[in-house]
């Protein structure tokens, strides 16, 4: 009789153990699947739309049209062609890219983009970001007349180095 209670014991702590577990397991994966974001965090929220051209010239230190000459992880050095806003090199690193899902992934070289960035440590400047909509535009037709519609590329503003 003293060796089935032993083992009724066993069992119950058994039984008890594995049901714990059980449902500690089956909580960790709703609380996963609730509280989990997708891989695209930074993806613009419904009905939100990009700050316009003109915005983006205002609010940053740094407007020029350049080509990705070298991808180095979060850097990228650019041949810069001209500048809308602000003076510098001809070359210029910045940084802030392909790093997380809110950076813009750039890993090829030469792409023209239009680049807004700001200052960030000596002779390399950072991206500017439009929350969601990124860093830099791709070079269009689209991007060079709105430059022209904002007085910002002509014979009497292009300054091409």
């Amino acid at each position: 009789m003293l060796k089935l209670l032993s083992n009724d014991k066993d069992f119950r702590y058994w039984f008890v153990k594995s049901k714990l577990v059980g449902v500690s397991f089956f909580v960790s994966i709703i609380l996963g699947v609730i509280l989990s974001q997708p891989a695209s965090a930074c993806r613009p929220a419904p009905g939100s739309t990009p700050a316009t051209l003109a915005a983006r010239v205002d609010n940053t230190p740094y407007v020029f049209d350049g080509t990705v000459i070298r991808v180095n992880e979060d850097k990228v050095t650019v041949r810069v062609k001209r500048y809308f806003k602000g003076k510098g090199s001809r070359i210029v690193t910045l940084t802030g890219f392909n790093r997380t899902s809110c950076d813009n992934f750039i890993t090829t070289t030469g792409t023209r983009y239009l680049f807004f960035a700001k200052p960030a440590e000596k002779k390399i400047l950072t991206a500017v970001y439009d929350g969601a909509f990124g860093s830099v535009r791709e070079w269009s037709n689209d991007t060079e007349s709105e430059l022209r519609q904002l007085g910002l590329l002509g014979k009497s503003k292009k300054r091409t180095l």
